[in-house]
């Protein structure tokens, strides 16, 4: 006596299902993942932007206040943040551009920069850079920017 019954028909739906099921999870944790990455990036750069930010106000409250950045007589060095910051100045026919680089806490790498671009015509333009990183060979290191003239 021979029998057609199907056999293996629910081991054949299991496998499909299992299939599927794993799909839909990897898919789900790839974006998870990507979520997480991109989480992230955004925390860097919000670092960055405000180290950027603290910079510029205090070059700001120098150059406004106490005119440490005058294209005449300059300072020599400027406090921000308890730390005491050398300058450094080149001057050309019309302007006078100081740099300052604000040190990390650790004593390793750049936390910021500040140039100063004051024009013998009473223009001043401040441009800030922040690193949201000490480490200069991190791959994710973000830099943030921002532009002041008056």
């Amino acid at each position: 006596m021979t029998s057609n019954s199907p056999r293996g028909f629910t081991l054949l739906i299991a496998v499909i299902l299992t299939s599927v099921l794993l799909s839909v999870g990897l898919s789900i944790v790839d974006t998870a993942y990507k979520q997480l990455i991109l989480a992230s990036t955004a925390k860097q750069s919000d670092i960055a932007f405000y180290i950027a930010d603290s910079a510029l106000e205090c070059a700001l409250y120098h150059d406004q206040k106490i005119g440490s950045f005058s294209y005449n007589t300059p300072a020599v060095s400027i406090v921000c943040s308890g730390q005491t910051l050398v300058l450094s100045s080149t001057v050309d026919a019309t302007t006078r551009i100081t740099t300052v680089s604000i040190p990390c806490a650790t004593g390793s790498g750049t936390q910021a920069k500040v140039t100063v671009y004051k024009a013998t015509s009473g223009v001043t333009s401040l441009y800030t850079t922040g690193y949201s990183s000490c480490n200069e060979g991190d791959p994710r290191r973000v830099e943030r920017g921002l532009k002041v003239s008056y």
